[in-house]
């Protein structure tokens, strides 16, 4: 992951409700890379900001573009300043912390954030880089606590470790190669009989191939972060 930037729209930016293509669209990337993570809409939002986004989240928008995010309004989306609205009108209890600590993944831009609803709940960090891109950095998901350090798009599948029919790290490999997708990384979070597979795509996959992996007998949750 050494190419932060991969064409001249990654530094120009979006098409976007402004301020900034780094505190608003960025921000926004965020939210939605933690909805998709979830799964559904939350009934708790908590928000910790990290150095420049501590310092600037009220001035440039990043509160609501980054609960746009997760409630899935888009960059250019004219109702996405009312974000907060919004989610208080969905009775989603949400909350802001700008900590003063260094950001733990070492980037300026950094939030954690924490979905909640019932006896679900996830945890994801994440760096907007500028232009709108994104790094997603740590995830936690249950018990697993994953460092991932990887721009989009990325692929969370879940599987049973102890199925016989279970792909192995160079089975993936050849899966995507065969169907004409190259994978940059993958790694591999083990704990007892599941683990989380992380796969580091370029290009995200057909929705074909989606189906297929779906249909994998030893996979229990596959999530794709695009």
């Amino acid at each position: 992951m050494a190419n932060t930037f991969r064409s001249v729209f990654d530094i120009i930016g979006p098409i976007m409700v402004g301020p900034s293509s780094s505190h608003t669209a960025g921000a926004l990337a965020l939210g939605k890379a933690a909805a998709q993570l979830f799964g559904m809409i939350p009934k708790k939002i908590t928000i910790h900001y990290y150095e420049s986004f501590a310092d600037t989240h009220l001035g440039h928008g990043t509160d609501f573009a980054i609960l746009g995010g997760i409630l899935g309004l888009n960059a250019d989306d004219p109702m996405l300043p009312k974000a907060v609205e919004m989610a208080a009108s969905q009775q989603i209890a949400v909350s802001f912390f700008e900590e003063k600590d260094p950001s733990p993944v070492g980037h300026p831009n950094t939030a954690r954030m924490i979905l909640e609803r019932d006896d679900l709940r996830i945890v994801a960090t994440g760096s907007s880089i500028g232009g709108g891109s994104i790094e997603l950095n740590e995830v936690e998901i249950g018990d697993f606590q994953m460092t991932i350090n990887g721009h989009l798009p990325l692929y969370f599948i879940k599987q049973n470790s102890s199925h016989l029919g279970l792909l192995k790290l160079r089975d993936w490999e050849v899966f995507f190669t065969n169907h004409g997708y190259r994978l940059s990384d993958i790694r591999i979070f083990r704990e007892e009989e599941n683990e989380w597979v992380i796969l580091y795509l370029e290009t995200s996959p057909s929705k074909e191939m989606i189906s297929e992996i779906n249909t994998m007998p030893f996979i229990e949750q596959a999530i794709l972060i695009r």
